[in-house]
Protein backbone atom coordinates (compact mmCIF):
# COMPACT_ATOMS: atom_id res chain seq x y z
CA UNK A 1 0.00 0.00 0.00
CA UNK A 2 2.89 2.34 0.76
CA UNK A 3 4.29 1.77 -2.74
CA UNK A 4 0.94 2.58 -4.37
CA UNK A 5 0.52 5.64 -2.16
CA UNK A 6 3.96 6.94 -3.13
CA UNK A 7 3.57 6.12 -6.82
CA UNK A 8 0.11 7.59 -7.37
CA UNK A 9 -0.15 10.37 -4.78
CA UNK A 10 3.54 11.06 -4.11
CA UNK A 11 2.96 10.64 -0.38
CA UNK A 12 5.31 8.38 1.59
CA UNK A 13 3.98 5.61 3.83
CA UNK A 14 0.80 3.55 3.82
CA UNK A 15 -2.71 4.94 3.67
CA UNK A 16 -6.09 3.47 4.55
CA UNK A 17 -7.70 3.27 1.11
CA UNK A 18 -6.96 4.21 -2.49
CA UNK A 19 -9.58 4.37 -5.26
CA UNK A 20 -8.66 4.52 -8.93
CA UNK A 21 -10.60 5.66 -12.00
CA UNK A 22 -11.24 2.16 -13.37
CA UNK A 23 -13.02 1.11 -10.20
CA UNK A 24 -10.18 -0.44 -8.26
CA UNK A 25 -10.34 0.11 -4.51
CA UNK A 26 -7.33 -0.90 -2.42
CA UNK A 27 -7.81 -1.22 1.34
CA UNK A 28 -4.94 -1.60 3.81
CA UNK A 29 -5.89 -4.06 6.58
CA UNK A 30 -2.87 -3.11 8.70
CA UNK A 31 -3.94 0.53 8.83
CA UNK A 32 -7.49 -0.63 9.60
CA UNK A 33 -6.26 -2.77 12.47
CA UNK A 34 -4.28 0.16 13.89
CA UNK A 35 -7.04 2.77 13.44
CA UNK A 36 -10.15 0.75 14.40
CA UNK A 37 -9.86 1.39 18.16
CA UNK A 38 -9.69 5.16 17.57
CA UNK A 39 -13.04 4.98 15.76
CA UNK A 40 -14.56 2.50 18.26
CA UNK A 41 -14.91 -0.09 15.49
CA UNK A 42 -13.75 -3.64 15.01
CA UNK A 43 -11.06 -4.22 12.41
CA UNK A 44 -13.71 -5.75 10.13
CA UNK A 45 -15.90 -2.65 10.43
CA UNK A 46 -12.92 -0.38 9.77
CA UNK A 47 -12.07 -2.34 6.60
CA UNK A 48 -15.71 -2.04 5.52
CA UNK A 49 -15.60 1.69 6.25
CA UNK A 50 -12.54 2.03 3.99
CA UNK A 51 -14.33 0.13 1.24
CA UNK A 52 -17.32 2.43 1.57
CA UNK A 53 -14.99 5.45 1.48
CA UNK A 54 -13.35 4.19 -1.72
CA UNK A 55 -16.70 3.47 -3.37
CA UNK A 56 -17.95 6.96 -2.50
CA UNK A 57 -14.88 8.40 -4.22
CA UNK A 58 -15.68 6.31 -7.29
CA UNK A 59 -19.24 7.68 -7.16
CA UNK A 60 -17.88 11.24 -7.29
CA UNK A 61 -17.69 12.21 -3.62
CA UNK A 62 -14.73 14.33 -2.54
CA UNK A 63 -13.21 15.02 0.86
CA UNK A 64 -10.63 17.70 0.11
CA UNK A 65 -12.38 20.60 1.83
CA UNK A 66 -13.86 20.49 5.36
CA UNK A 67 -17.48 20.87 4.20
CA UNK A 68 -17.19 18.01 1.69
CA UNK A 69 -15.31 15.87 4.22
CA UNK A 70 -18.11 16.27 6.79
CA UNK A 71 -20.76 15.35 4.22
CA UNK A 72 -18.76 12.32 3.08
CA UNK A 73 -18.18 11.17 6.66
CA UNK A 74 -21.91 11.42 7.37
CA UNK A 75 -22.69 9.30 4.30
CA UNK A 76 -20.03 6.77 5.32
CA UNK A 77 -21.62 6.44 8.77
CA UNK A 78 -25.07 6.02 7.21
CA UNK A 79 -23.86 3.30 4.84
CA UNK A 80 -21.89 1.53 7.57
CA UNK A 81 -25.04 1.45 9.72
CA UNK A 82 -26.96 -0.05 6.79
CA UNK A 83 -24.23 -2.65 6.28
CA UNK A 84 -24.31 -3.56 9.96
CA UNK A 85 -28.02 -4.29 9.65
CA UNK A 86 -27.59 -6.35 6.48
CA UNK A 87 -24.42 -8.28 7.33
CA UNK A 88 -24.48 -11.84 8.64
CA UNK A 89 -24.13 -11.93 12.41
CA UNK A 90 -20.70 -13.55 12.21
CA UNK A 91 -19.28 -10.63 10.21
CA UNK A 92 -19.41 -8.31 13.21
CA UNK A 93 -18.92 -10.98 15.87
CA UNK A 94 -16.36 -8.87 17.74
CA UNK A 95 -18.44 -5.69 17.79
CA UNK A 96 -19.02 -4.09 21.19
CA UNK A 97 -22.26 -5.45 22.53
CA UNK A 98 -21.88 -8.51 20.30
CA UNK A 99 -24.47 -9.69 17.86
Amino acid sequence: MAALHAEWLQVPGPTDVLAFDYGEVFVCPWVAEREAPRHHLTTEEEVLLYGIHGLLHLAGWDDRCPEDRLAMEAEQRRLLALARGAAPRSFFRDAPGGR
